[in-house]
């Protein structure tokens, strides 16, 4: 147990719970494990609006008009309005129980926002892959690229925020988290993918300032039609396709991030796989990997490995609603279990079952 006040708590004072309530009206009763689990419960719920950071991640601070905006990560006009019904999706982005992942449905029109660009860079940057089709131009892929690379380092630097006022609270109602080595190991992974993120950023702001696009390298999958689905996603990968690994997650000091994004255009639909020119060593040979695949095997190793690799992922209700609750359901233990399929996946090269779900469903 983690709880720290060790005074005696007159039955007539405040609570140190933070009801408000005496005492002898709240927690006296209680045992210690569910005291810390309403606490638990009372600080997560809380948390949210206050981790918000609302910074403009642009290099460029000089430019910044003070305004900053909700930014949309998955652009709105060109792909969520496409793959929504009556202007809402399905992220996967929800939790159930504070833990587990979940569905949930949202307006498109905040689906995949993060405060992290001011008004005037959120137009002047993305004008590029705004106000033009796709057209797998340099320039494009890293704008992209760019633009999920900040959205993840500006969850990241929430999280943290949310890390440190949650143990704020804790203490303030008697629990010193840091007397819990499942905590310590939290924290001290938190600082190191932030370290990481905030290196990988000054990479990518260094070529943005140079105007350096063809440092982003690309593979690039194009679909015959458009799909009902969008994904945006950072990924630090641990194994290519045969099961070569290319991240030790724990032991490697820096770790190679690889970029996704698949989204619908007109009449096609793209799926970008890239990443910074410094890491071709690998990448190079997993896309030459991935491409020679058949479709139906690209297919299914998307099918198995998004929902454990990222809640990064919106889905059209039209989808959503012909797989029906069972299938539903199915993806979400998926991306619950994703242990289970990591080891898998260290013991054999891709083999994937086929799964109930299909991303690239035609409707």
């Amino acid at each position: 147990m983690v709880r720290t006040i060790s005074a005696k708590i007159g039955r007539n004072s405040p609570c140190p719970c933070g009801s408000g309530k005496k005492y002898k009206k709240c927690c006296l009763d209680k045992s210690e494990e569910q005291k810390f689990a309403e606490a638990i419960i009372n600080t997560k719920q809380s948390i949210r609006n206050d981790a918000r950071i609302k910074r403009c991640l642009h290099p460029n601070k000089m430019e910044c008009d003070g305004k900053i905006v909700k930014a949309h990560a998955i652009q709105n006009n060109r792909i969520l309005d496409k793959i929504s019904v009556d202007g809402h999706i399905i992220t996967l982005d929800g939790t159930a129980n504070l833990i587990f992942q979940d569905s949930q449905i949202k307006g498109r029109k905040i689906a995949t926002t993060f405060t992290g660009f001011c008004s005037y860079h959120d137009k002047i940057l993305f004008q590029d892959i705004e106000d033009q089709e796709f057209t797998e131009s340099p320039k494009q892929v890293f704008l992209i690229t760019y633009r999920t690379m900040a959205w993840h380092y500006h969850k990241k630097q929430e999280q943290a925020n949310a890390n440190n006022i949650e143990y704020r609270k804790m203490l303030e109602q008697g629990f010193d988290l840091m007397k819990s080595e499942d905590y310590r190991d939290k924290q001290k992974d938190i600082l190191l993918d932030l370290r990481d993120n905030e290196i990988e950023k000054l990479f990518f702001d260094n070529l943005l300032n140079k105007n350096d696009y063809d440092k982003v390298r690309c593979c690039i999958w194009e679909l015959p039609y458009e799909v009902e689905f969008a994904v945006s996603m950072m990924h630090e990968l641990e194994h290519d396709i045969l099961g070569q690994q290319i991240n030790n997650l724990e032991l490697d000091a820096n770790v190679k991030n690889i970029y996704l994004n698949i989204f619908p255009a007109t009449s096609k639909s793209y799926c970008v796989w890239s990443w910074l020119e410094e890491n071709n060593n690998v990448f190079v040979d997993f896309s030459k990997q991935f491409m020679a695949l058949s479709i139906f095997e690209r297919e299914n190793y998307f099918n198995n490995q998004l929902p454990i690799w990222t809640d990064s992922i919106v889905i059209s209700p039209r989808l959503w609603n012909n797989w029906g609750s069972e299938i539903q359901q199915a993806l979400i233990s998926h991306a619950n279990h994703a242990v289970l399929y990591k080891d898998m996946e260290e013991l054999n090269k891709y083999s994937y079952s086929d799964t109930p779900w299909n991303f690239f469903e035609k409707i």
